[in-house]
């Protein structure tokens, strides 16, 4: 079943099921145990297969499909694209809110819109559309490096700072988490993200929540290469 769903996406982008590359879908919000060939906040590809022991367990999140799974107890995963196929061992699980499949930002692209750079809703200027919208007030930004992260809200002037995000901010490494700093933005607000140059427009959930909401809910993936 997962080879089948694998070979249709291929073909929908126009790639041989023979060619098609195994794709990030998942991330592994949590570990219990020690399974092996998996680490916390890794991403995970189609096709991986994950042996679990009685004690262990995992939780993932599905990029794609916003579906999130508690896996626990003896068996083995194997990752789909929408969701796992699980032998043996106990799954749950539940829908999250997210905006499937579009927390990867574009980091080729420049921090401008429209040929434009907006500086906040001026008279007579309509702010741009957003890109994607987050259903957490706290983002979870995937940072290639670390860096100066400009963070400008768009339909308001009130509100524009950076953060200088050093090595020792970043969670395993990569993850700059605003929940653990204490930041939060807006509900409803528009905001732009910006770092050397390139950035994304985005639109948090009017109804979003601050701190550790679900993770895909609230994840920028800023530049990734995938």
């Amino acid at each position: 079943m997962i080879r089948i769903r694998i070979a249709v996406l291929a073909l929908a982008t126009g790639m041989s099921p023979a060619l098609a590359a195994p794709i990030e879908v998942a991330l592994v919000e949590n570990v219990m145990g020690a399974p092996a060939g998996v680490k916390l906040m890794d991403y995970v590809e189609t096709g991986k297969t994950i042996q679990l022991a009685s004690s262990d367990g995992i939780v993932l999140s599905y990029l794609s499909s916003c579906v999130r799974e508690s896996i626990a107890g003896a068996g083995i995963v194997t990752i789909g694209i929408e969701q796992s196929e699980v032998q043996g061992g106990r799954v749950a699980r539940s829908k999250v809110a997210c905006d499937a499949g579009k927390m990867v930002l574009e980091g080729n692209k420049p921090a401008q819109f429209a040929g434009r750079i907006f500086r906040g809703a001026a008279a007579g200027k309509s702010a741009p559309e957003p890109q994607l919208v987050l259903y957490g007030r706290s983002p979870l930004v995937e940072l290639k490096a670390p860096g100066a992260l400009l963070i400008e809200r768009l339909d308001q002037t009130s509100e524009r700072y950076l953060v200088d995000v050093a090595s020792e901010h970043l969670q395993h490494g990569k993850f700059y988490d605003f929940a653990r700093w204490g930041r939060d933005l807006a509900a409803g607000g528009l905001y732009r993200i910006s770092l050397d140059g390139q950035g994304v427009v985005f639109k948090i959930d009017p109804s979003a929540k601050p701190g550790n909401t679900p993770i895909v809910g609230r994840l920028l993936r800023f530049g990734s290469s995938r």
